[in-house]
């Protein structure tokens, strides 16, 4: 399984089969650019309605043929721009040909052109016999606990910029919940209220957690071979 880092929460995982991408934001990204002419995923995911996490779901998922998975309202408007959509709310499982995916809680906002868009959402997916949980954009909180007891994620992807998210001291405890094997911050440095040293932060949680972290830079694929979870 390979994991590839397109800046701020734009990440992909791949088999040699399925791609599936979240939350491609890549037109104004200032830590990316245009939309890779290879990006084919299988299906699109979007933790919450905000212009820096739904950025260019609408062309890429008309060049790829993707199905969007967004909470209810979400999915409701994209469906209205012709996309093939799939709405859920937070604990219903949806099967994928891939494996499953679930949305849980996250603390924050969603709102897309002016619009309410439901419950923002972190998700945890199933996804070649890995379980991956993506926070999205949230806060620590206690019930991070609840869903490591469920569904004992062994990566976790989650923000470290703060400002809008947890910065890196939430995100320690945050690990210290869910003890995931591998961790992958986002959400980081993209613009001036974002800025942190990932390096050191990368440092600190390896030196005072059992968890290893994958700083990718933009453009970097991270491979999960077996035996790393």
């Amino acid at each position: 399984m390979k994991f590839h880092y397109h800046g701020h929460s734009v990440l992909a995982c791949s088999t040699d089969k399925h791609t599936v991408l979240f939350d491609p934001f890549f037109t104004g990204n200032p830590s990316n650019g245009d939309v890779p002419a290879d990006l084919k995923p299988d299906t699109i995911i979007l933790t919450h309605g905000h212009e820096d996490h739904v950025g260019d779901t609408e062309t890429i998922a008309k060049s790829s043929g993707a199905k969007v998975v967004a909470v209810y309202e979400l999915a409701n408007f994209l469906g209205t721009k012709d996309l093939e959509t799939v709405p859920c709310g937070l604990g219903g499982r949806v099967n994928h040909d891939w494996g499953w995916s679930k949305f849980v809680p996250a603390f924050h906002s969603s709102s897309y052109e002016g619009k309410y868009m439901g419950m923002p959402a972190g998700v945890v997916i199933d996804f070649g016999g890995v379980r991956i949980y993506n926070t999205g954009d949230t806060c620590v909180f206690g019930d991070m606990a609840l869903i490591a007891e469920m569904y004992k994620p062994e990566v976790m992807i989650l923000p470290v910029g703060g400002h809008f998210t947890m910065d890196a001291f939430e995100a320690k405890k945050a690990i210290e919940l869910v003890k995931p094997k591998v961790v992958i911050p986002v959400h980081y440095n993209t613009w001036p209220p974002l800025e942190m040293d990932v390096q050191k932060f990368k440092r600190e949680v390896e030196s005072e957690l059992q968890a290893r972290v994958e700083v990718l830079a933009v453009g970097e694929t991270f491979e999960l071979v077996a035996g790393q979870v």
